[in-house]
């Protein structure tokens, strides 16, 4: 049995772990800086010695985030890093932890055209790419279950569910504008209110939302870690869910 360091108060600007057990652990690699960028939350899982990484961030937070997951694993042993979409705030140190490591990149098939533009001569050779339909992956001691949320927001999205923390990663699903940074939601409804205007942009549409929620209802699911924003502990999930399914976005807002 694992046990679980979500509470309210951890620094958003350290790292933390969230969740260990004798083999595996999960990190946030203290990503959030605040000011006028875009913050990413980036998060580590190790796993019986070997690293995934998830949306490790742009160029300019690299050596933080370097610096962070070297506490935890041997960079040589990142395996895989995962990208949810192509955007830079969240792909742009990919040229970085290539040249530090020989991990796979995690993407959608969509996204594995645009890597020459990381400078990936051979894009196909560094990728393990994900088909629309999703997979699960056997990484350590876990199993890692890739799910569709595409158009939310990008057309080649998925969240990511770890069967080991029951952390479900979700990319841009559940991010908000904050305006200071903190990492653990306190207040629900007031939360509410720093995701709704960024997903009213960003999602494409609730029949999208509802296809997703479709597929990760049934889950047990201990914590919801988006790519920014903050975490969504267990306690809130229900309301969280019904905040999505009942939200107008997108083409629902054209006139």
């Amino acid at each position: 049995m694992g046990e679980y360091f979500i509470e309210p108060g951890l620094d958003p600007r350290k790292d933390h772990v969230l969740y260990r057990d004798e083999e595996h652990m999960v990190v946030y690699l203290g990503t959030q800086e605040g000011g006028n960028d875009v913050d990413v939350n980036s998060y580590l899982i190790v796993s019986r010695g070997k690293g995934f990484l998830l949306d490790p961030g742009g160029y300019k937070i690299f050596s933080k985030v370097l610096a962070n997951a070297s506490k935890y694993v041997d960079p040589r042993n990142i395996e895989y890093v995962y990208i949810c979409h192509q955007d830079p705030d969240v792909a742009g140190s990919l040229p970085l932890w290539r040249e530090i490591s020989n991990a796979k990149i995690v993407t959608h098939w969509l996204w594995t055209r645009f890597l020459p533009h990381f400078g990936f001569e051979d894009s196909r050779s560094v990728t393990h790419e994900l088909p629309d339909e999703g997979e699960t992956l056997s990484f350590g001691a876990t199993t890692l279950e890739f799910i569709p949320a595409h158009f939310l927001h990008s057309p080649g999205h998925f969240t990511v569910y770890d069967h080991r923390s029951k952390f479900l990663f979700t990319g841009d699903i559940g991010i908000a504008l904050l305006d200071e940074p903190y990492i653990v939601v306190e207040s629900m409804e007031k939360h509410i209110q720093a995701m709704r205007p960024i997903h009213e942009r960003l999602m494409a549409s609730n029949r999208a939302i509802k296809a997703w929620l479709n597929r990760v209802r049934h889950l047990d699911v201990e914590a919801i870690l988006p790519q920014h924003g903050a975490i969504i502990p267990r306690r809130y999930i229900p309301r969280f869910y019904d905040f999505l399914e009942n939200l107008k976005c997108g083409v629902d807002l054209l006139r």
